[in-house]
């Protein structure tokens, strides 16, 4: 497995089978729009084979979100979401983030050990709101777009 790196603008479309064979219905649509307006696209490849993708932006001072990770299913299971996620991490802290979120749905359970794994926790709008207020927990879960049903992490 080679290096995480940046994916230029102009080469995103590349990395739509991924997200095609990771995602369905209106994850995959949301998916495919993030990968053209997000800050952060990072690709893990292996050899000549693209990998897996991840989409990152700051949600504000001091708060990152890591949008999607995804891995073409024959790299599944082979540590690349891990790696594109320490990558993710290590961005989004270097861009200032004291927070990173991150969503999942509740049946992805790979996904949810992923995170529990890099010790990201479970919160959710309440514990959120008691920390930075209601409007600024709004703010968050609406620029996160995190669904109804989604369980949200957080690594501090």
């Amino acid at each position: 497995m080679s290096l995480v790196s940046d994916v230029p603008a102009a080469s995103r479309p590349s990395l739509r089978p991924i997200l095609d064979q990771s995602f369905h219905g209106v994850y995959l649509w949301h998916a495919r729009r993030t990968l053209r307006f997000v800050t952060w696209v990072r690709e893990a490849r292996s050899g000549s084979e693209q990998a897996g993708v991840s989409m990152a932006k700051m949600l504000g001072p001091g708060t990152g979100y890591v949008f999607y990770i995804a891995v073409a299913p024959r790299f599944r299971a082979m540590g690349v979401g891990g790696l594109l996620l320490d990558d993710a991490r290590e961005l989004l802290r270097a861009a200032g983030a004291t927070e990173i979120f991150a969503c999942v749905r509740a049946a992805n359970i790979p996904s949810l050990r992923l995170l529990e794994s890099r010790d990201f926790l479970r919160t959710d709008f309440r514990e959120v709101s008691r920390s930075k207020g209601f409007l600024e927990a709004a703010r968050l879960w609406v620029r996160m777009v995190a669904a109804p049903g989604e369980t949200v992490f957080v690594s501090r």
